[in-house]
């Protein structure tokens, strides 16, 4: 199905569209965070900020008079074997290999009760009710990916290569997450603001590599990405924690210290980089 296109409003070179698109996705983000979170991380708050790239992906390319619907499935479409494949086992295996570490260095200890929001969602309102939640977190994780894995990365890859433009997307993303992270740390107490701003911003960095492999591995689809979004969104808090509400998952510790985007996850995410770069190189079953 190709894109339906109109003539465009404007007529500017692609990396004006480019610097627009970060400057505005920042701009947003960090007023969204800096204006809402104040005493209190209201409920609305990751979603807005979640669904702010897509919506801003998706006027850009209005503008250059491409049509929403015609962006919008062209993102989806192309989804391999080997993407979603990866898109399930990379974080279980991730976030399994941060626990094995935080339980045998004696940084966390397992401790029972923490539940999962799928099992809490199944038992008070069954599979029906789960499937409408999974969907509906599912369209936040792809309002995130479609700006910064099937906007930005494509587009800085065809100028600097698959390892350029996946560290320069990281950057971008690290900086997105930034504001948010630094008051929310402020409410919740995890620890100072400033240090957990800096280190979930390594750790974004660096989870930024196997996200965009994810990518490589479709046919130019966001969808494995959205996916293995949702899945690590899903079983980090519940095994590691959450940084962002500063509650601890079943392998309890410092939140900050154990968590997949805490210092653990930032140590282990940097070190398995130089993996994700020799991939790209070698194209190992890279597709796009």
């Amino acid at each position: 199905m190709a894109i339906e296109r109109a003539a465009p409003k404007f007529e500017l070179p692609p990396d004006v569209y480019l610097g627009a698109f970060v400057v505005i996705t920042l701009v947003v983000g960090w007023s969204i965070s800096l204006l809402i979170v104040t005493d209190s991380i209201p409920g609305y708050t990751t979603t807005v900020l979640m669904l702010t790239p897509a919506v801003v992906v998706l006027a850009l390319r209005r503008i250059q008079g491409q049509s929403i619907v015609g962006t919008i499935v062209s993102s989806i479409r192309g989804a391999t074997t080997p993407s979603l494949g990866f898109a399930f086992l990379y974080p279980v295996l991730f976030i399994g290999t941060v626990g094995t570490i935080a339980l045998a260095s004696g940084l966390g200890v397992y401790q029972p009760g923490p539940q999962n929001f799928v099992v809490m969602v199944i038992e008070q309102f069954g599979f029906a009710v789960l499937a409408i939640v999974l969907f509906e977190q599912l369209v936040r994780m792809y309002g995130e990916e479609l700006g910064w894995r099937g906007y930005l990365l494509p587009a800085l890859t065809e100028k600097w290569g698959r390892a350029g433009a996946t560290a320069a997307v990281g950057v971008v993303w690290a900086l997105f997450h930034s504001a948010f992270l630094y008051r929310a740390a402020a409410v919740t107490g995890v620890g100072d603001p400033l240090t957990v701003a800096v280190v979930q911003a390594v750790a974004v960095f660096a989870v930024s590599f196997p996200f965009a492999y994810c990518y490589f591995l479709s046919n130019g689809s966001v969808l494995p990405v959205a996916i293995l979004h949702l899945v690590w969104n899903i079983l980090n808090p519940w095994v590691l924690g959450s940084i962002y509400a500063n509650e601890p998952g079943f392998i309890a510790g410092e939140v900050l210290l154990v968590t997949g985007e805490g210092i653990l996850g930032a140590v282990v995410g940097l070190a398995l980089i130089a993996v994700f770069v020799v991939l790209f190189r070698r194209e190992v079953l890279i597709r796009s």
